[in-house]
Order: C-alpha cells, then sequence, then structure tokens
C-alpha cells in the first residue's frame, strides 16, 4: 500500500517537474537569443560579417519575425558586400541583403525615418547589382500607394534614364514636372533628358523623332526659363538643344530654317557666357 503511494507520489512530482521546465523554457530561448545576438554583435564589431550572420540566424529561429534580429542580418549582409564585385561571395552576399531587406520591409519598423533608411538600402543594393527592372518593380508598386510622391516619380524616372529607357523615362520626367509646374528643375530635367536622347542616341535615333524630342525638351526648357530667366543649367541646355536642331534641319535640307536654328544656339550661348561671367565676377569681388 505504502509502495503504491510513494509511485503515485514520485509520478506526481515528475509531472510537476516537467510542467516547470516546460514554463521556464520561454526564458531559456530568450537567453539562448539574446547570447546569439551578442555573439554576433562581437562578430559584426570584428568586422567577421560571415559569423555574425550565422548568430543572428540563430537568434531569428526562435524569433522570425523580431525587427531587431532581421535588421541585423541585413546589415551584416550588406557590411559583407563589395559593390560592383562579381564574386562568388559578394554576389551571395549581395542576395543575402537583398532577401533579408525584403523580409524586413514586411515588418513594421520602429520608426518612420528608420523604414526609409531600410528603402534607401534595398534601392541602394539592388542599384549596385544592376536589378534595376526589379528596383523600378518595386518603386512602381510604392506609387500606385502614393501616385502624387514627387520623390517616387523622380527616382522611377532616373531608373528608366539610366536603363536607357527613353520612353518611360520621359514618361516620368514630365509627370514629376507636371506635379509641381512651378517648380523649374523639373522642366529643366526633361529638357536635358531629351538632349541626351538626341545627342548620344546617334544612329539609332532618325530624324524624324530627333526632331520631335528636340522640341519637346525646347518646350520644356522654355517653362523653366519662364519661371526663372537667369537659369543658367536651362540656359546651356536650350544653346544644345539648338544646335541638335541646326543638325536635324541640316540634315533634311531646311538650309534657311537650320541657320535660324544655328543663331538661336549662338544667341542662348551668348547668354551663358554672360551669366557665367556675371557669377565669377561677383565671387571674385566678394574674395576682394
Amino acid at each position: 500500500m505504502r509502495e503504491g503511494k510513494n509511485r503515485v507520489s514520485r509520478n506526481a512530482a515528475i509531472v510537476f517537474l516537467a510542467a516547470a521546465l516546460l514554463a521556464l523554457a520561454p526564458g531559456c530561448d530568450t537567453f539562448r537569443t539574446k547570447g546569439h545576438i551578442k555573439k554576433g554583435d562581437e562578430f559584426y564589431k570584428g568586422q567577421k560579417y560571415e559569423e555574425a550572420v550565422v548568430e543572428y540566424k540563430e537568434a531569428q529561429k526562435s524569433s522570425p519575425d523580431d525587427w531587431d534580429i532581421n535588421y541585423r542580418i541585413a546589415i551584416a549582409y550588406l557590411a559583407m558586400y563589395h559593390p560592383q564585385s562579381t564574386h562568388r561571395k559578394d554576389v551571395e552576399a549581395a542576395e543575402g541583403a537583398v532577401t533579408a531587406l525584403e523580409k524586413l520591409m514586411k515588418l513594421e519598423a520602429p520608426d518612420a525615418e528608420t523604414k526609409e533608411k531600410v528603402r534607401a538600402y534595398y534601392l541602394s543594393i539592388l542599384t549596385s547589382t544592376e536589378k534595376t527592372d526589379k528596383a523600378i518593380q518595386y518603386l512602381e508598386g510604392e506609387l500606385a500607394k502614393d501616385p502624387k510622391n514627387a520623390s517616387l516619380i523622380a527616382q522611377i524616372a532616373a531608373l528608366y534614364g539610366k536603363k536607357g529607357d527613353f520612353e518611360n523615362a520621359l514618361k516620368y520626367y514630365k509627370q514629376n514636372a507636371e506635379l509641381d509646374p512651378r517648380k523649374k528643375e523639373g522642366w529643366y530635367s526633361v529638357g536635358a533628358l531629351c538632349w541626351e536622347r538626341s545627342y548620344k542616341g546617334g544612329a539609332t535615333v532618325s530624324n524624324e523623332e530627333r526632331a520631335v524630342v528636340v522640341d519637346v525638351g525646347l518646350d520644356a526648357l522654355q517653362k523653366a526659363l519662364a519661371i526663372d530667366p537667369d537659369y543658367f543649367e536651362a540656359i546651356s541646355f536650350t544653346n544644345l538643344l539648338y544646335r541638335e536642331k541646326y543638325k536635324v534641319l541640316a540634315a533634311t535640307g531646311k538650309t534657311e530654317e537650320a541657320g535660324a536654328a544655328q543663331m538661336k544656339a549662338e544667341e542662348y550661348f551668348k547668354k551663358a557666357m554672360e551669366l557665367k561671367n556675371k557669377k565669377q565676377a561677383g565671387t571674385t569681388a566678394k574674395g576682394a
């Protein structure tokens, strides 16, 4: 009888101990997690980024959606990556950074400033690794949520320009200019893009396209100059675009109109030089 009671007591003690251990388990996990984070931080400070990633990922196992842990993983991958390098380790580090940052952007950031910083890191690694299409896709997705965000529009325009997609670059540069038509820089960007297309396009740009592109650019620059008649950059590019207009007209046998375009180019060139000399004289006078 006594033996039966003892067996019941031992079983009860075992059950109680198991329950106690289960109750302590989350605390143990937290302790281990903090230990991995601490080791990871030590490796990171010692510039041993691969080892840091290993420790942070161990910590991530018990807290997969912890923002700070995921942030540490992303930053360690970024620190590991050497821009423009095609070495296997750098390719892997870049891929790891992209994956980590994409997960991080799905989690709630501690504040708006940090959220924007992570977004900037993401776009930076995409452009650095020439994943331009992916960067554009991401930004266009963000723009769909906020259609009047001038910063997003300008970034998309620049990426399309970098990619060499003139039509889409022009579309977004125009959209940016029209969003705030009183801002001279927006119209100037359209004019500069049109000059680049005409001047650098070479034989890939037909005379018909060049004529249209030049007129679009000149129209945009005139809008910039209507806002600021002494806008040096707009005056300089107006000169350059009139020279492109001269080439188109001369190539198509429109000699008289070509001569008029050349005169306009000289007119704006003189304006640009006058402004430049005036500015230099003012700088010299201040320094005297």
